[in-house]
């Protein structure tokens, strides 16, 4: 049987990852910062849908398996069974496949149809076509954190992704080939595409497996009933803070709305450090879901609690005492931010305390809560800006967004202790037991 990792080797590769995570997130944004300043406005925008439209459709792409990839791959080693992870995996490539032939005849209707306007024609098609390969990086990084391959997880998304990225732009800006939407958009299509062939035809995420010569074995009922409801929750997960900026616009002043946008993206840079400890601890929830222990359960979420704590708690003390400066980088308008900004990391600290609750839903099955979790904070999202922000601005709409995701998590919280009878922060304040740590250890 294999061994679990340690409290110190849980925290030692979570830390390394959390920092290229957060280096290659930064990077992106300072990218994102450079287009600003090359790119006419009307380019960049149509820039930012086009990307927006890329990432949508790959979740539809993956069609949720990403997100139920550990709870049944981790139940169908366990069990020794190869057929089924074999036809799991194949059942995956099949539907991206497919959903990549139907976006391909979508981008050929924006582009020749004339039902949307000329200069927005050819990079929503490029955002098509871009889709597909999103999605087979996002299975592919789900099937190697199953198989605690933790760097092969993230490491092509968000280092060599990012680094190949600012080679080609820096190249056509070296080549002063026009820094145009289309040009840009080609660059992002053919890294894409890049990232997402090294990480299935040179690091392998099947390897870990051994499936040579294994007859695949299909389960699609069970697999599409548990994915489905997943598209749902990554979208309003993933996409919360999009949505937000799109209800904002239409209440702020164009000018308060940039402000916003720059403080939740440094937001982002701390949610991701956050995603990755729960998207880490995924197979552990897997495999003591599978061997029905509780111990191991509470020491995993236990682990990631503590983990994400500490990070967020450093993370809220630097934008307290340095949100100002931070920002001032941004230029001198953007300052007055600081107070939203202190809103929005506080409120990832209150996330950090209830700990990965979507993950440990995914494991037992429970995917609904947590649509229906989401569900209800969106909706709270809504109504308080409609109220809220008119009346307080931005700071109204940082509180607003922290409420509305703390929220989410709590109800997601109520759900796991209905499910499960684990309280989380029942596990966030005690301390590990004998019987815990050889649970951990083994």
């Amino acid at each position: 049987m294999k061994r679990n990792p340690t409290v110190s080797d849980f925290l030692k590769t979570s830390s390394f990852l959390m920092l290229a995570r957060i280096g290659g997130t930064g990077l992106g944004f300072l990218i994102q910062l450079a287009l600003v300043r090359l790119m006419a406005p009307t380019d960049y925008g149509i820039y930012v849908v086009a990307l927006s439209l890329a990432a949508v459709l790959s979740i539809f792409c993956a069609f949720g398996l990403p997100s139920v990839t550990a709870r049944f791959v981790a139940g169908y080693q366990e069990a020794g069974d190869k057929a089924r992870i074999a036809g799991f995996i194949r059942n995956a490539k099949h539907h991206i496949a497919m959903t990549a032939f139907v976006f391909g005849l979508i981008g050929l209707v924006f582009l020749w149809s004339g039902l949307i306007d000329r200069e927005y024609q050819i990079p929503l098609m490029l955002a098509c076509v871009m889709a597909p390969a999103l999605a087979a990086m996002r299975f592919g990084g789900a099937l190697s954190n199953t198989a605690r391959r933790f760097y092969l997880t993230y490491l092509p998304d968000v280092t060599f992704r990012p680094l190949l990225l600012v080679g080609g732009l820096l190249g056509i800006y070296v080549l002063a080939v026009p820094m145009t939407t289309t040009n840009v958009l080609l660059v992002h299509l053919v890294v894409a595409m890049a990232a997402s062939c090294l990480l299935w035809f040179v690091l392998r995420p099947r390897r870990q497996f051994r499936l040579g010569g294994v007859q695949p074995v299909s389960e699609h009922k069970a697999w599409r009933q548990a994915a489905t409801p997943m598209i749902f929750v990554t979208l309003l997960t993933s996409l919360l803070a999009d949505i937000d900026v799109l209800l904002l616009s239409t209440l702020l002043p164009a000018e308060q709305v940039g402000i916003f946008s720059v403080c939740l993206r440094i937001m982002l840079l701390v949610e991701f450090g956050i995603q990755t400890v729960f998207q880490m601890s995924m197979p552990d929830f897997a495999e003591a879901q599978a061997r029905n222990e509780t111990l191991l359960m509470h020491a995993a979420m236990r682990r990631a609690q503590h983990a994400t704590l500490a990070f967020t708690l450093l993370a809220f003390c630097g934008v307290a005492v340095f949100g100002e400066g931070i920002l001032l980088l941004f230029g001198e308008r953007f300052t007055v931010g600081a107070d939203a900004l202190v809103f929005l990391i506080g409120g990832q600290v209150l996330r950090s305390l209830v700990g990965p609750v979507t993950q440990v839903l995914t494991v037992v099955g429970a995917q609904m809560r947590s649509l229906m979790s989401y569900g209800i904070a969106l909706l709270v999202l809504i109504a308080g800006n409609a109220f809220f922000v008119p009346l307080i601005g931005v700071e109204g709409a940082a509180a607003v967004l922290s409420f509305s995701m703390v929220l989410g998590a709590l109800l997601q919280a109520q759900a796991v202790l209905q499910k499960t009878g684990h309280s989380v922060l029942s596990t966030l304040f005690s301390l590990p037991v004998t019987q815990e740590q050889l649970a951990d250890s083994r």
